[in-house]
């Protein structure tokens, strides 16, 4: 019987230990789900950036001709030579124009899973271990008392 006792803990010792690991390890499946969700949130991200580059390239190409600079100076407040220029007082202030394009930041509160430290797996497979041994030792002693 004491030579099951300490097969049954050494078994359920390893079993268990790298059924933990496999779960929870540093390259357990957590992690490595935790990895997968970082990385089609950084895809998300680069595909609005590669979209703003593509935006702003197309604005330079436009830029380029004579018209969208006039109409541009127009814009901004440049006149051509031998026009007045008048000044209108604003008491209201002007406010910054926003962006409709800003990227989301989804970066507060994003916490990535980086898995258990083998000490803690190993702690967790002993504690495991020693309550599968007990509880399988009660369950033999019953077995035979019974007989």
């Amino acid at each position: 019987m004491t030579r099951k006792l300490g097969l049954v803990f050494t078994l359920s010792m390893i079993i268990s230990y790298f059924l933990i690991l496999g779960l929870f390890g540093q390259e357990g499946f957590f992690h490595a789900r935790s990895l997968k969700l970082e990385l089609e949130r950084l895809r998300y991200q680069q595909e609005i950036l590669h979209l703003q580059v593509a935006s702003l390239e197309q604005q330079k190409t436009q830029m380029s001709s004579s018209d969208a600079l006039k109409d541009a100076a127009f814009r901004f407040g440049y006149q051509g030579e031998g026009e007045q220029v008048f000044y209108f007082a604003d008491d209201g202030g002007l406010q910054p124009a926003q962006t409709s394009q800003q990227i989301p930041d989804t970066t507060t509160g994003n916490t990535r899973y980086t898995g258990l430290a083998k000490s803690s797996i190993a702690l967790m497979a002993l504690a495991f271990s020693v309550v599968f041994t007990v509880v399988w030792a009660f369950i033999q002693k019953r077995r035979t008392s019974h007989r």
